[in-house]
C-alpha cells in the first residue's frame, strides 16, 4: 500500500484549494494518507515544521508519495533529505526557489519577505536527493507569481525530474478557481 503525504502551502490548511479532494481521489485507492494542518502557516520556519512531520518517518521509508504546495515543497524536499526517503514520488505544485523573495520583494510585506528569505536559508542537498531514486514531478503555471525559467533553472539539478506546465492556473489555489487537480493522479501511485 501507498502512503501519501500532502503539504499544504503558506498562509493555507488541508481543507482548502484541491487538498480534500486530493485527499478524497487518493482514500478511493486504498493509500494511507497523511495531510496535516502545519504550524506556523503565517511565519513559517522550517525546522518547526520538519519537526512537526518527522514523527510520520517512522511509520515507512520507502515507496511514499508526497505532494507539497508553494513554499511547502522545500518542506517536502527537506523531509525526503532528513530522512532518506527513497524510491517515491513527488509531486510540487507551484514550487518556490531560494531567490524567490528578491524577485517579489516589492510586492510582498516586509515580515513576509524575511521568513521566505529565511525558509530558504539553507540549501537543498541535491547530491543526496540525487541519490534517493526518487522522481520530481513539478507543476507550474504560465501566470503565477513564480518565474518558471527560474525555477527549473534551480531543480533541474534534480536527476528523474519533469516539469509540467499549466495554463492560467495561477498559484494552483482557491484564489484561481483550482479545487481539483487530477493531472495530479497521473503521477501518483
Amino acid at each position: 500500500m501507498k502512503t501519501s503525504l500532502i503539504l499544504h502551502g503558506w498562509w493555507g490548511d488541508s481543507k482548502n484549494s484541491w487538498f480534500p479532494w486530493l485527499s478524497e481521489s487518493l482514500n478511493s485507492r486504498i493509500h494511507d494518507i497523511y495531510i496535516p494542518n502545519l504550524p506556523s502557516t503565517n511565519n513559517p520556519i522550517l525546522e518547526e515544521q520538519l519537526d512537526y512531520i518527522n514523527i510520520y518517518s517512522s511509520d515507512f521509508k520507502d515507496w511514499w508519495n508526497i505532494i507539497g504546495h508553494s513554499l511547502w515543497c522545500k518542506l517536502a524536499l527537506k523531509f525526503v533529505e532528513e530522512n532518506n526517503i527513497k524510491n517515491s514520488n513527488l509531486v510540487l505544485v507551484a514550487s518556490s526557489y531560494p531567490w524567490l523573495a528578491d524577485d517579489l520583494w516589492e510586492e510582498i510585506y516586509w515580515d513576509s519577505y524575511n521568513y521566505l528569505k529565511l525558509y530558504f536559508d539553507e540549501e537543498l542537498d541535491f547530491e543526496k536527493l540525487n541519490s534517493l531514486n526518487n522522481k520530481y514531478i513539478f507543476f507550474w503555471s504560465d501566470n503565477d507569481v513564480i518565474d518558471i525559467a527560474k525555477a527549473k533553472r534551480y531543480f533541474k539539478k534534480l536527476k528523474w525530474v519533469k516539469f509540467v506546465e499549466f495554463k492560467d492556473k495561477w498559484h494552483f489555489n482557491s484564489s484561481a478557481g483550482v479545487l481539483e487537480l487530477p493531472e495530479i493522479l497521473e503521477y501518483v501511485e
